[in-house]
C-alpha cells in the first residue's frame, strides 16, 4: 500500500461513522490475526507486610487493544502511548491489533461468541450501539469513576448511550466544515466572501452555479436521519417504544432534499453515490462545494491541487435552531467479557484523555472529544491554507457538535429502512408524503420486533 492511501486510513474510517448505510473500502493495511484474549496472572505467594497482613504483589495484566485502520500510518503515536502507560502502571502490558474497518465488528462478535475477547477496543457510535443492546459492553455510568467521565464533552459522552447507560468514552472526532471552489463562485457570478448561512442559500446558490458553468453546485451527503432530528423532528419518544418521523418539519425536510433534485441543482448520480462520490466530484472539479470532515483536505491537496488551492472554507450551513451540528465520532468501549474491567477501563479513559487526544490531533487533522484539550492554543491558531482554517473553524463548532444518535437497540438497522425509502422518493418512485408515512410504518414494526426481543 503506497503512502497516500495509508494517509487516508483515518479519514475513511470517520467516514463509516456519519454513514451508516454505505459500504467502502478501509485503506487501513491488511488484516493482521485476532488478538489473543486472556490475561495472565503471575503465580507469587503473597508477602505479609509490617503488620502482619498479607500484602499483594502487583497483578501481571495483558489488556488486549484492537483499533480501526489505524496501523501503520499511526504506529508512532499508538505505540508511543502504549510504552508510557505501560511505563507508568507496572504490571500492565498493552497487546495493539488493528483491523481494517470491515472486519472489526464480526471479528469483534466472532470473538465474543467463542468466549474470547478482547478488553479494550475503538468502535464507531453505531457499531457501540449495537452491540451495547446484546449486554455486550461495560455500562461505564456504573464501574467508570466520575473523574475518568468528566473530562469529554458531555453531548459527545452520550452518544453511546441507551437509557441511564453509557457505553463508551468519545474519542477523535470530526465536525465537518463547509469547503467551497472559489473559482467555480466566481464563474458563476457569485461573491466567494459571501458563502451560503442557510440550506435555502445553499439551494439558490447551486441552481446559480448549474446555470452559469454547468456544474453542480454540491451532492447530498446528508444523514437523513440526523438532519431531520436537527430539524426537530422527535424521531422517537423518550421510552423508546414509538417512532415518530411523519411531522410537518419531517415533511418540510423530506420536500426541500426532492426539491433539489427535481430542480437539477445537485446530481442524480449522487442520490446512492454517497461521499466517495462527492469527494471524487469535488477533486475534478465538478462541483463546487462540499461538506465534510477536514482531514479530506490533505487527500484534496495531493491528488488535485487547483482544486485545493482555490479551496475556501466556512461554517457549516445548519437546520438546528441551537446552532447543533452532526459530527462524525469514534469511541472507545470495554467489553464485558473482558475478565479485567478496572485495569481496561483505565487504559481505554488514558488512551482518551486530554494529553493522548491533543498529541493525536497535532498529527492528523481531527479533534478531541475532551474540554480541556480542545482548549489548547494549538486549535485557535490558523495559518492562510484551508487546512489551517479547517482545524480552527471545525475546533469552534466542537461545543455544538453532537453524533446524533438516539439510544435505540439496533439502531442501523432502523435507519437503513429510512434510507430506502428516501432513495425510492428521490428516484421519483414515491412522494414526500408516502415516503414518510411508508418509513414510519416500517421503522414502528422493526422496534416493536426489537423491543419485544429484549
Amino acid at each position: 500500500m503506497n503512502r497516500k492511501l495509508r494517509l487516508l486510513s483515518l479519514a475513511l474510517a470517520l467516514i463509516f461513522i456519519s454513514l451508516s448505510a454505505c459500504s467502502q473500502q478501509s485503506s487501513g493495511g491488511g488484516e493482521p490475526p485476532a488478538a489473543e484474549a486472556g490475561k495472565e496472572t503471575d503465580g507469587a505467594e503473597t508477602d505479609k507486610g509490617e503488620n502482619g497482613g498479607e500484602q499483594q504483589p502487583p497483578k501481571n495484566v495483558t489488556l488486549d487493544f484492537w483499533t480501526i485502520a489505524l496501523s501503520p500510518t499511526f504506529d508512532d503515536y499508538i505505540n508511543g502511548r502504549i510504552a508510557k502507560y505501560e511505563q507508568e502502571h507496572p504490571g500492565i502490558k498493552v497487546k495493539w491489533t488493528d483491523l481494517p474497518f470491515n472486519a472489526i465488528e464480526n471479528k469483534l462478535l466472532t470473538s465474543i461468541a467463542g468466549g474470547r475477547s478482547p478488553d479494550v477496543v475503538n468502535l464507531n457510535t453505531t457499531m457501540a450501539l449495537t452491540l451495547a443492546s446484546k449486554n455486550a459492553l461495560v455500562d461505564l455510568n456504573a464501574e467508570a469513576t466520575e473523574e475518568q467521565r468528566g473530562i469529554y464533552f458531555e453531548e459527545l459522552y452520550k452518544s453511546a448511550s441507551i437509557g441511564d447507560s453509557a457505553y463508551a468514552f468519545p474519542w477523535y472526532i470530526a465536525p465537518h466544515v463547509f469547503m467551497y471552489n472559489k473559482s467555480l463562485y466566481e464563474q458563476a457570478g457569485l461573491d466567494p466572501a459571501a458563502p451560503p448561512k442557510t440550506w435555502e442559500e445553499v439551494k439558490r446558490q447551486s441552481i446559480t452555479i448549474k446555470q452559469k458553468t454547468g456544474k453542480y453546485g454540491f451532492v447530498v451527503t446528508d444523514s437523513y436521519i440526523a438532519q431531520m432530528y436537527l430539524s426537530g423532528v422527535p424521531v422517537v419518544n423518550e421510552e423508546k417504544t414509538k417512532i415518530i418521523i411523519n411531522t410537518p418539519e419531517a415533511l418540510e425536510y423530506a420536500k426541500f432534499v426532492k426539491s433539489l433534485y427535481d430542480e437539477d441543482a445537485v446530481p442524480k448520480d449522487g442520490i446512492t453515490g454517497g461521499y466517495a462520490f462527492a469527494l471524487n466530484q469535488y477533486q475534478a472539479g465538478e462541483i463546487a462545494m462540499l461538506i465534510t470532515g477536514p482531514q479530506f483536505l490533505k487527500r484534496i491537496k495531493e491528488n488535485a491541487k487547483e482544486v485545493y488551492d482555490n479551496t475556501l472554507i466556512a461554517e457549516v450551513p445548519t437546520r438546528s435552531t441551537e446552532g447543533k451540528i452532526h459530527a462524525p465520532l469514534m469511541n472507545v468501549v470495554v467489553p464485558t467479557m473482558s475478565d479485567a474491567h478496572k485495569e481496561a477501563i483505565e487504559f481505554a479513559n488514558y488512551i482518551t484523555n486530554d494529553e493522548s487526544q491533543l498529541e493525536f490531533s497535532k498529527i492528523v487533522n481531527i479533534l478531541p472529544s475532551t474540554k480541556e484539550a480542545a482548549k489548547d492554543p494549538f486549535f485557535t491558531q490558523s495559518g492562510d491554507d484551508p487546512e489551517s482554517k479547517a482545524k480552527v473553524i471545525s475546533a469552534e463548532s466542537l461545543p455544538r457538535a453532537v453524533d446524533v444518535t438516539f439510544g435505540i437497540k439496533q439502531e442501523g438497522e432502523l435507519i437503513s429502512l429510512l434510507t430506502k425509502e428516501f432513495e425510492k422518493m428521490l428516484l421519483g418512485q414515491q412522494s414526500p408524503e408516502d415516503t414518510l408515512k411508508i418509513a414510519e410504518e416500517a421503522m414502528q414494526k422493526k422496534l416493536d420486533e426489537i423491543n419485544a426481543q429484549y
